[in-house]
């Protein structure tokens, strides 16, 4: 059982008091009254109660409700792109666009291209003034860490299709290279979603089997992973006459090297292995130290092409670092 009490502070200390004597069988705890008012709660109204692994207990007055959806309302002269993905990052079910005058078609065009970037979000009504858009999907039914592995498949195999343009002069596959990005924009934006809620609300983080303190370390990996793929799509984009054999064979090693670390420090995320935190970060420095002679070698023999060289090197070094940080992100499994 739990009472009101009108002082209230933001952190408070509450003695537990027990009902019906030394026998009895309730307890009780007095609740801040401007907490009460804040969350717009009266006598009666039912709250969760739900104990996290740790033994705290979180009271929650969000009583989630069958069918529930959260709803927005953005108008479509505000800064569309901007506005749409901070509705669908912070967990919105309803995105309402609405307009004072009816809306053109450049203007659904746009809003057809923004929708695009985000996964399950669909437009579901419209009529001259407004439009419906829906996110149609759970965030408890795709697991995050399937999501995340996906996503570091598809930046990975960016970076060796990137390589490959590069090398061969392929501009072709460049160009495909660029056009994956997006997808893994996709997914970076729907496994931030998953996260924030994860994080929000205990009782979706409790679904996804996800703790707070393992939603932010994901979130920060996501981010690293979303910056490999910006950094292929620049290898890709150096890309113009084949280059000679001899240099390929000396910058694929490292290549390799930096997907073996950045395979290596993701699985590392969701199986605790110490020994692959050792060898990456090992990697890591023989990267580094390898890069710096390769460049140096660039740098007293220059070439009309030795300034795109010495970038797509600096993109590896940049992506052995990120794959550093995330196995720096991985903790031991209790």
């Amino acid at each position: 059982m739990i009472l009101i009490h009108k002082a209230a502070s933001r952190m408070n200390i509450r003695r537990l008091q027990q009902t019906g004597g030394k026998d009895g069988s309730s307890f009780l705890i007095i609740l801040p009254k401007e907490w009460v008012v804040r969350q717009s709660l009266k006598k009666g109204d039912p709250v969760v109660v739900s104990e996290r692994e740790d033994g705290c207990l979180i009271i929650d007055p969000r009583l989630p409700k069958a069918g529930e959806r959260r709803t927005t309302t953005v108008s479509i002269h505000s800064n569309l792109r901007w506005s749409i993905t901070s509705k669908y990052l912070l967990g919105f079910d309803e995105i309402r666009i609405v307009s004072e005058t009816p809306i053109t078609n450049s203007q659904r065009e746009e809003l057809t291209m923004i929708i695009k970037r985000f996964v399950a979000l669909e437009v579901t009504d419209e009529n001259d003034y407004e439009l419906v858009v829906q996110c149609l999907v759970d965030p408890s039914t795709i697991p995050v860490n399937k999501a995340m592995k996906r996503m570091n498949l598809i930046a990975t195999r960016m970076l060796k299709d990137a390589l490959t343009a590069y090398y061969t002069g392929n501009k072709v596959l460049a160009e495909e290279v660029q056009q994956r990005d997006e997808e893994v924009d996709r997914l970076f934006f729907l496994i931030v979603r998953e996260l924030r809620s994860a994080i929000q609300y205990p009782s979706i983080s409790e679904k996804m089997n996800i703790k707070p303190v393992e939603a932010l370390d994901f979130r920060l990996a996501v981010q690293y992973i979303e910056r490999i793929a910006d950094l292929a799509v620049d290898i890709a984009s150096h890309t113009r006459e084949p280059v000679n054999q001899s240099l390929v064979n000396r910058i694929d090693p490292l290549a390799e090297r930096v997907r073996e670390m950045l395979t290596g420090s993701v699985a590392n995320l969701f199986k605790f292995e110490p020994e692959k935190v050792s060898w990456v970060m090992e990697a890591e420095k023989g990267l580094q130290r390898d890069a710096a002679r390769l460049r140096e070698m660039l740098i007293k023999n220059p070439s009309p092409s030795s300034q795109a060289h010495l970038l797509v090197i600096d993109s590896l070094q940049k992506i052995g670092e990120a794959a550093k940080d995330i196995v720096d992100l991985a903790l031991p499994q209790e």
